[in-house]
């Protein structure tokens, strides 16, 4: 008879209650945690200043690589680097 107490408590009462706490666990991390901070719009800030620069350094250095591989196409067939040497010998 006891066993079935505390089955019948477990259901009804200790599952409501594990439900509540991962409910209310749940929403606060739902919530925003840059919304309390003061300094955040300055460090979004920062950040996207530095992001912008990252990606000027990037298109940057595609450019300088399209530039190498123009050069490299243009080049004749007889700049090949062995032949060189035997022409500086």
């Amino acid at each position: 008879m006891s066993t079935f107490v505390v089955i019948i408590l477990l259901f009804f009462v200790a599952v409501p209650i594990g439900q509540a706490i991962a409910k209310r666990i749940a929403a606060e991390a739902d919530k925003p945690r840059i919304a309390g901070d003061d300094h955040a719009e300055e460090r979004l800030g920062t950040l996207e200043r530095q992001v912008r620069y990252l990606a000027e350094q990037v298109q940057g250095l595609q450019e300088n690589q399209e530039f190498l591989e123009r050069l490299l196409e243009g080049r004749s067939a007889s700049d090949e680097p062995a032949q060189i040497e035997e022409k500086r010998t």
